[in-house]
Formats: C-alpha cells, sequence, structure tokens
C-alpha cells in the first residue's frame, strides 16, 4: 500500500513539474496485480476470463466517501457506438485511498469496453474514462 501511495506522489510531481493539467483521473489497466513496478504499464488487451485490474487515480482528493465504478460495452457497428451497462458497482474509500482505487474484475465476453468512475456527488462527470478490449 506504501509503494502504491508513492508511485502515485511520484507520478503526481511529474504531471506539477512539467506543467501538464489533466482536468480527469487516470484509469490503468494491467493482467497482474498492479505494484509500483508495472503501473506504468498500462495495458489494453485481455483473453476472456482472465482478470482486469485496474488502477483510478484521482484528478484531486476525493472527500466523498465512495465512488461509482461503471463498466459498459462499446459497439462499433452502431453508428454512434452502442452501450450496454455490464457492471455497476460503489466502492467505500478508506482513509488513505482519497487519491486512488484499485481492484480487478473478470469479463468472459469479448468485446470493447469503456470505463468510467464517479464521485458520488456527480453521476453526470466521471471522474475518469479509459476503454479495454476482450479479444
Amino acid at each position: 500500500m506504501k509503494t502504491l501511495r508513492l508511485l502515485i506522489t511520484v507520478f503526481f510531481s511529474f504531471i506539477l513539474l512539467t506543467g501538464c493539467s489533466y482536468e480527469r483521473g487516470l484509469i490503468l489497466f494491467n493482467s497482474v496485480p498492479i505494484t509500483q513496478n508495472n503501473a506504468l504499464h498500462d495495458q489494453k488487451v485481455f483473453k476472456p476470463g482472465n482478470k482486469v485490474y485496474y488502477l483510478f487515480i484521482a484528478p484531486k482528493k476525493m472527500y466523498n466517501d465512495f465512488i461509482r465504478v461503471q463498466v459498459f460495452t462499446m459497439d462499433d457497428k452502431i453508428p454512434l457506438g452502442g452501450e450496454n451497462v455490464v457492471r455497476t458497482k460503489d466502492f467505500r474509500l478508506n482513509r488513505d485511498e482519497r487519491y486512488y482505487y484499485t481492484d480487478y474484475f473478470t469479463f468472459w465476453q469479448t468485446g470493447r469496453y469503456v470505463m468510467q468512475v464517479f464521485s458520488h456527488d456527480d453521476f453526470t462527470h466521471p471522474l475518469a474514462i479509459n476503454e479495454f478490449y476482450i479479444k
């Protein structure tokens, strides 16, 4: 837990020192549990039935006790990108998780998926969005 916190601190320091500003947070995916050594090795393609580990890094400190993680499918055959919500779950944040949250999920259906994270006080503007594929 301390190594993950150190990684997040270094990441935010890097953003501040380079002059970049992000309005949204980040979601990083990996096929193995996310640690300090592999956190920046973002992976986008997973096999059906394998665990998809994710790390959500908030754009700023979250004062709400809960976040909502939502995953939906995108269909490229529909002109405007069809969507079907496949998972929505609320998570309670611990005191040391005010800048990040990490967990995993598993999908067996192939396709293009989009994950978004919301604060419980605003379900219209996601804190972070990213996509991944099950192939």
